[in-house]
């Protein structure tokens, strides 16, 4: 074989491998693009089923609080917001979250349970008019916020390629 036939050969080989490693370099771009962008969006759909139980519930206590259900009616109730909850909380677990988005996906999922533990001192608080449940239930809730506060710092920050 001719030196000029093993080196068209050579860089034809390269070029192959070059045109291979930029394929697969883009490839590998854009599935990143799309796992973002599916955890974003499963992100996004539990904050948002969140909000609308946490809303419903709100709702439940004003309705009871007008004496317009009973209290084992409002119980009752409250049974079914703890366990959708405690189900909502489960879905952090089965998000892919890319690394950056890690810390604030635990403080995400942080601020949920302690809106949670919040939920169950008002229900202690309803059920047996206790103050101290009131109180604990105020706190929870304000750690709850902080917590979410938090989590979209650090999802924005992250977001943003930014390490806060």
């Amino acid at each position: 074989m001719s030196k000029k036939k093993r080196k068209n050969i050579i860089l034809g080989i390269i070029g192959i491998a070059l045109i291979s490693l930029v394929i697969g370099y883009f490839y590998s771009a854009d599935q990143t693009k799309i796992r973002g962008f599916n955890f974003g969006n499963n992100l996004q759909a539990i904050q948002e089923d969140l909000k609308k139980i946490e809303t419903d519930f709100q709702s439940e206590i004003t309705i009871f609080q007008e004496g317009e259900t009973s209290l084992e009616e409002f119980l009752e109730y409250s049974d079914m917001h703890i366990s959708k909850i405690e189900e909502l909380i489960l879905r952090y677990d089965d998000l892919e979250s890319p690394y950056a988005f890690t810390s604030s996906v635990d403080l995400f999922k942080l601020s949920s349970q302690s809106q949670l533990e919040a939920d169950k001192e008002t229900i202690q608080w309803i059920k047996n008019n206790d103050e101290g449940a009131k109180i604990r239930s105020d706190s929870l809730f304000q750690d709850a916020f902080e917590f979410e506060l938090a989590a979209l710092a650090k999802f924005n920050a992250a977001k943003a390629g930014v390490e806060p």
